[in-house]
């Protein structure tokens, strides 16, 4: 059996090295706020620092992801009287701002907003052109995502690493269902493992820059030895059973063993937003098996590609 020591402190670095280099890169970005706007009549034109902004629903407020600070918002519609105001934007926080146009020249009519307690999530918006101070939304709640998955592990006291991917479908952009599978890129005293199953994760913060996700995987794999390697068997003494080798001590290949087993595997992951389709994951969690020897800590990092 060989010591863990040095293992353990290799995941613990690598661990640390990841999501150090995740928070500073992420410390470099600014967070945001949404601005939600609710406007009447639904066909008048919204204009935020000069950019003109459409909502994909005309039933509900148009939500977009401002830069902290103050904007311009202006809201326009024929025969009507032109609202204009400085809106003040804070990180992390929504804004809601809603609006009734008077007929005439009479002044534009501020409805009381929702109660500030209330959280929408950002709508699928379409500007007519770009500025450095607005993040476009995403152009829907739900869809679907893939990442690839790379994990450092402890298998029978030794260190080795899994390749995999998982992937699903996310709804209201915080929900996500889908499956995942990992096999064992080397091998641990001549074995390696599989296993696969459907996966569930819960994304915390999903509009931030930095968020957390709490993700896990629940399914069945089997161990394996490779067809090369061998352990051996010594027969002793005399023996007359022609079906026995003579005594000594001989090689008897491992290729045919295996041994299923289920799995349940729950992790954190810090997570950084690229952008609104790609995200960089790294985490930290356990892998429980049913079998001997197969559970373990283990650390991933993962890079998400989709809703």
């Amino acid at each position: 059996m060989r010591p863990n020591r040095p293992s353990i402190r290799l995941l613990a670095s690598v661990l640390s090295f990841a999501l150090t280099a995740t928070l500073a890169a992420a410390q470099q970005r600014t967070d945001f706020g949404t601005l939600s706007i609710q406007v009447r009549p639904p066909s008048a034109e919204i204009f935020i620092d000069g950019e003109r902004w459409t909502p994909s629903n005309e039933a509900g407020p148009l939500q977009v992801q401002l830069s902290p600070g103050t904007h311009r918002v202006e809201i326009r519609s024929p025969g009507r009287q032109t609202f204009s105001r400085d809106v003040t934007i804070r990180a992390g926080e929504t804004t809601p701002l809603n609006v009734a146009l008077t007929e005439g020249g009479e002044n534009s009519e501020t409805v009381p907003a929702p109660p500030p307690f209330e959280h929408r999530p950002p709508v699928s918006q379409s500007p007519s052109g770009s500025s450095s101070g607005i993040v476009q939304s995403s152009a829907a709640e739900s869809g679907f995502v893939i990442a690839p998955d790379y994990r450092i592990t402890q298998i029978n006291h030794n260190t080795a690493q899994m390749v995999g991917a998982y992937g699903g479908y996310v709804m209201a952009r915080q929900l996500m269902v889908g499956a995942g599978a990992y096999w064992q890129a080397d091998s641990t005293d001549g074995a390696r493992m599989f296993y696969t199953g459907p996966v569930v994760a819960w994304r915390m913060f999903p509009d931030r820059t930095v968020g957390l996700n709490f993700h896990g995987l629940v399914g069945a794999g089997w161990q394996y030895f490779d067809n090369h390697d061998f352990y051996y068997w010594q027969i002793r003494g005399d023996h007359n059973d022609r079906f026995l080798p003579p005594p000594g001590i001989h090689p008897v290949p491992r290729g045919g063993y295996d041994d299923a087993f289920f799995v349940a595997e729950p992790e954190a992951q810090v997570v950084w937003r690229l952008g609104s389709w790609a995200r960089v994951q790294g985490g930290i969690g356990y892998r429980a098996t049913s079998a001997n020897g197969l559970s373990g800590a283990s650390g991933s990092f993962s890079v998400q590609f989709g809703r």
